[in-house]
This record gives structure tokens, sequence and C-alpha cells, in this order.
């Protein structure tokens, strides 16, 4: 019998760092020519257009630029409704879009300071958890 274990549900964005899941770091793409950071696939810099790239980890803090309270969820969601979707950015540029938890929403503000959160998502077909990142409000 095999050890579930916990995976990412986007391993290309999101690197666990135990196998309990419960610490990781996000993953992004720098540009070696001009310094601009990305996240999510790309093949060039939308910057100055090199396609001289390499993987980075980025911050695991940032800023929250933009929020909306959902209370129409999109197809296949599991989690609770309403809930709280932030834009959030990094001190090295990118903006990372994913659900804020552990915050009232009346307590959000355009500003704060929150810090990245992992949570199980559900399983994949071998059973094994599936880790999602989230934000939270930073204790820091």
């Amino acid at each position: 019998m095999s050890e579930k274990k916990c995976v990412s549900v986007v391993p290309t964005r999101l690197k666990l760092l135990n196998q309990e899941g419960t610490e990781g770091v996000l993953l992004g793409i720098r540009c070696r020519q001009c310094g601009e950071h990305f996240f999510g696939s790309v093949t060039f810099c939308q910057g100055c257009t090199s396609s001289d790239l390499e993987p980075v980890e980025l911050s695991s803090h940032g800023t929250l630029y933009s929020y909306t309270v959902v209370h129409r969820p999109p197809a296949g969601w599991r989690g609770r409704v309403p809930y709280a979707l932030g834009q959030v950015e990094l001190p090295e540029g990118p903006h990372i879009l994913s659900e804020i938890v552990d915050c009232l929403f009346e307590q959000l503000k355009v500003g704060m300071t929150l810090e990245l959160a992992l949570a199980v998502g559900g399983e994949d077909a071998e059973g094994n958890e599936v880790v999602v990142y989230k934000w939270r409000p930073s204790t820091i």
C-alpha cells in the first residue's frame, strides 16, 4: 500500500518544501537581460522580448492591489461562498490572483500586507492531497 503525499495543483507555479504540504514557495520566471519577473508560463520577456529566462522563487509576502467578493463561483468551485479573491502584488513585480483566507471582508484594504498560505484543495486521481496557494493577512 502506498503512502499518501501532498502534491501541488500547479507544480510549475508552486514548489512544496515539505511532504505535509504546509510549506512552499511560488515559482516564477526572471529575465536575465532586464530583470523583469513573471508568474506563469512565458516564452519571452514581455519587457525586452529576450528569451534568456530563468526560473526563480518569488516572495511569500505581497501587497493587496485589488480584490472582490465572489458570490457566484465558477463551475467546479469546492470552497465556501462568498469568498474574497485578491490580486496581490509581489515585491518583484508580478501580480498573483488567488483566494484571501482568514480575513473578514470588512477588514480587507487595498495596500494591506498579505502572506502566502497553503491549503489542501482536494485529492488527485491517485488519492494524494492537492495543495493550492492562497493569501492571508501577514503576521509580520
